[in-house]
């Protein structure tokens, strides 16, 4: 499943450094790595490690998936690259455990490099009611209207939709932690919904992830406290 993000290109700016993309990645609550356009794995993410590198280095993980896991995902990964859109494969079978992969081509100082994000359980994202796709619509208009807005609204909905902690996003932002809380249950009263799963997979369905990723890119950049790892 592929489809090219409207609302946002999945191309990052040239100027966008990769150690933003990579503190995003460090702070998301999903496995996730950066591959570049030698299929080298150039940085893992921490949750990346300690779930899949328990028996397998960086450079022999693909060899401990099975060939026709490996070979879908290669071709999603050059559908990514070649036609500039996010896509997801469903249903891969990694360690005993059931996975959704989201691929998306990112470009940095004309290099290509491709992102993967891995969300347990891809059997929640069949949306045959259209639950998902309905708040979807509703969640980027919510982010529309809080962009640039004179308070810590729209950093805080980012931060935590990507899985940041209240602590981090404290780190981040500067506000108090309670302050955050404040913020996502205000968000969670206008957009009506329960838990951050619910956010995270409507995102990832609607293929706006990425948008929620580069918004995130962004906050890191301006961050009160820069650089947390």
């Amino acid at each position: 499943m592929c489809a090219t993000d409207r609302s946002q290109n999945t191309v990052c700016s040239q100027t966008v450094s990769i150690q933003y993309l990579v503190e995003m990645l460090n702070i998301s609550s999903s496995p996730s790595f950066i591959r570049n356009n030698l299929g080298e794995l150039v940085h893992t993410s921490p949750l990346f490690d300690k779930l899949f590198f328990t028996n397998n280095d960086r450079n022999s993980w693909f060899s401990s998936i099975s060939v026709d896991v490996g070979v879908e995902l290669v071709k999603t990964e050059i559908r990514a690259l070649t036609g500039g859109s996010a896509c997801l494969v469903q249903n891969v079978q990694i360690n005993d455990q059931r996975w959704t992969v989201f691929i998306e081509r990112i470009s940095l100082k004309e290099e290509l490099f491709s992102k993967w994000v891995f969300i347990q359980d891809g059997d929640v994202l069949h949306d045959r009611s259209g639950r998902y796709a309905t708040f979807a619509l509703k969640m980027n208009k919510y982010i529309e209207s809080k962009y640039g807005a004179p308070n810590s609204d729209w950093a805080v909905f980012n931060l935590y939709a990507i899985g940041c902690s209240h602590s981090t996003i404290s780190k981040i932002t500067g506000v108090q932690e309670q302050t955050s809380k404040n913020v996502v249950n205000k968000i969670k009263k206008d957009l009506q919904f329960s838990d951050r799963d619910h956010l995270i997979i409507s995102s990832i369905y609607s293929l706006s992830y990425s948008r929620i990723i580069h918004n995130v890119i962004d906050i890191l950049k301006n961050s009160v406290n820069g650089l947390l790892f």
